[in-house]
């Protein structure tokens, strides 16, 4: 019983971080962290599509953020490092706030959904799902989904090639949910080659002779 409240209790202040630094960092391209218990305190990994904006100038950007996480959240002997994302068109978090840039610089949800739908398959994915909620079309609120490609829906599959990611942005008429789903190619389990392998190959067929049949010569 201890041990779930006290898993529970460090999830619950995760998430407290991970919406902290989604602010903190939203210009610096935020993509997500991960928290690792050390022997004599913690390190925090932050992924960030560009990692000099959370460095700052000698360093000082990221002493900042240190202190200021310690304070806020009570953790000793905090170390952070920093990642750059390599594809950021391929990180669904990326997608879902960039969606949300443009939809707050006037750009209508269909076409900023397009401009992302692109800039996914481009990268490489397999299939990519966008889904936005809203007052899109009238005072009523709907949705609206895009797809390109194939995007796995169920089964072990989806949990190994699918990664989700969920935003919202507040606009004039209301507050607005989106949803991207991305499908990576390069983690689709290769094929079970070996279980072809071992069939048998079927003996060729020596064309049996029907019943009763005789030489032709006799």
């Amino acid at each position: 019983m201890v041990t779930t409240k006290l898993i529970l209790k460090r999830s619950f202040s995760n998430a407290e971080i991970d919406e902290f630094l989604e602010r903190r960092l939203a210009e610096a391209g935020y993509a997500g962290m991960d928290m690792e218990k050390l022997p004599l305190g913690y390190r925090l990994n932050v992924t960030v599509v560009k990692p000099g904006l959370v460095i700052g100038r000698k360093g000082m950007g990221i002493r900042d953020l240190t202190d200021e996480l310690s304070s806020r959240f009570k953790l000793e002997n905090l170390s952070i490092n920093v990642v750059e994302v390599t594809n950021p068109d391929l990180n669904p978090r990326i997608v879902a706030a960039r969606i949300a840039s443009m939809a707050q610089r006037g750009m209508a949800f269909r076409r900023a959904i397009m401009v992302a739908l692109a800039g996914v398959m481009r990268a490489g994915a397999m299939g990519c799902e966008i889904t936005v909620r809203g007052k899109l079309r009238s005072e009523r609120a709907h949705h609206e989904r895009h797809v390109q490609g194939i995007i796995p829906k169920s089964g072990n599959m989806t949990d190994l090639v699918v990664a989700k990611a969920v935003t919202d942005v507040l606009l004039k008429m209301g507050l607005y949910g989106i949803q991207v789903s991305i499908a990576f190619r390069d983690a689709v389990p290769p094929d079970f080659e070996a279980i072809k392998a071992k069939a048998p190959e079927p003996a060729p067929s020596e064309g049996l002779k029907p019943e009763g049949a005789g030489n032709a010569n006799a």
